[in-house]
């Protein structure tokens, strides 16, 4: 059974949604399993991701990785913000 989803996720600038899309990209290029793809695009402030599976556990388990390195990489910036001053 194929499944599917969609998840948009919206930062505080554009700016910062191009940091996590390029923080991304290598995972989006290269998957650890022919289970799961996703595909990924920013648009604004916002970033897309397009998760496509064989089944529904694959899903969950991609959908997982993917918004635990979004809030990661995330919360790296928000720090080293912080620290900047800025």
């Amino acid at each position: 059974m194929k499944a599917e989803a969609i998840i948009q996720i919206r930062f505080p600038s554009e700016r910062r949604a191009e940091t996590v899309l390029e923080a991304l990209k290598p995972e989006t290029e290269s998957s650890p399993t022919r289970r799961s793809t996703v595909k990924v695009r920013k648009e604004e402030d916002e970033i897309i991701l397009y998760f496509t599976a064989k089944d529904i556990t694959a899903l969950r388990a991609s959908i997982n990785s993917y918004l635990w390195w979004i809030m990661l990489i995330d919360d790296t910036v928000s720090t080293v913000r912080s620290i900047e001053g800025k």
